[in-house]
């Protein structure tokens, strides 16, 4: 009778635990950056929660508004209970302050999840390029600089490693992001 309660134990265990066959790429390095509310954001502090990453800037004219869209549906297209933030960060901090982030995210943001972030340049663009493997630029202080950045989602699970990358401007993006997020929401 214990060996068949033990046994049940086990096969209950095993049924409950799901790894993804998603390829664990990079840990998301640690950094310190600053929210459009000016509070101090260390990207440990989002462990614990599914994470879609975008690189985009307020001034942008190309394809930054249309990856904010995007993130827009896919907010949309995931459970107000789910445990997932979605993060955008600016790769032009020169002008991206917080204040220009919180009247940004004013008419963007429809998620409380949704967390715009600056920092300083050389902390962003290490962070785009070292951490995230994604293309930045340096931004001069020319307004009519375009700053160099990647269309692509990083979507990192609860540990802090990303698993997926998918461009933002690609006609499938939202299903294919809340795909991959549910998945690694299914992760233990």
């Amino acid at each position: 009778m214990l060996r068949r309660l033990l046994l049940s134990a086990v096969f209950l265990t095993l049924a409950c635990h799901h790894e993804s066959d998603l390829p664990k790429l990079f840990p998301i390095p640690e950094a310190q950056l600053v929210s459009d509310a000016s509070k101090p954001v260390r990207m440990s502090e989002l462990k614990g929660s599914v994470v879609v990453y975008d690189f985009i800037f307020t001034h942008c004219a190309g394809t930054c508004p249309m990856m904010t869209a995007t993130m827009r549906r896919l907010t949309k297209k995931l459970p107000k209970d789910a445990q997932v933030r979605f993060v955008s960060i600016s790769v032009d901090p020169i002008r991206d302050t917080p204040q220009v982030l919180h009247d940004y995210a004013g008419h963007a943001r429809n998620d409380p999840r949704w967390l715009f972030l600056t920092g300083d340049r050389k902390t962003i663009v290490d962070l785009s390029v070292n951490g995230f493997k994604l293309a930045a630029g340096d931004a001069t202080g020319s307004l009519n600089e375009s700053v160099l950045h990647s269309t692509k989602f990083a979507v990192a699970d609860k540990n802090g490693i990303i698993r997926d990358y998918y461009s933002a401007t690609n006609d499938d993006a939202v299903d294919h992001v809340a795909g991959v997020v549910n998945e690694l929401l299914r992760e233990n």
